[in-house]
């Protein structure tokens, strides 16, 4: 998390080192799910929850910015892993509404100097 938080407010000539920081601990994320539906198996755990950042915020912040960190073409299993985490019925009843959340984060980045 705290990589990707750099790409986000860093200054713009630190945010392509930023984003290969990040691109490497999303990699040892996708290395750890492998073949399975979560991070412990079959069913949410522990670090699915802690991993809510990247399972529910991440893809908001890269809608709200334009910016594309991850994706299907990079990330597939991680990909595969959101997309069962935020459908989740207990996780998407307790998620904020993500239209709300993205207009929230466009109006953030519209009152600051952050561009990609």
């Amino acid at each position: 998390m705290p990589a990707i938080w750099k790409i986000m407010w860093c200054k713009e000539n630190e945010r392509e080192r930023a984003i290969e920081e990040a691109i490497q601990h999303l990699k040892t994320l996708e290395n750890e799910l492998k073949d399975k539906r979560f991070f412990g198996g079959e069913t949410i755990g522990l670090v699915d929850i802690v991993a809510n950042f990247i399972g529910f915020w991440l893809g908001a912040f890269q809608e709200a910015s334009g910016m594309e960190l991850v994706n299907k073409e990079r990330f597939p299993v991680l990909c595969r892993w959101i997309d069962e985490y935020v459908n989740c019925s207990v996780v998407k009843q307790n998620l904020p509404p993500r239209d709300k959340l993205i207009a929230f984060l466009q109006s953030r980045f519209s009152a600051s100097s952050w561009k990609y």
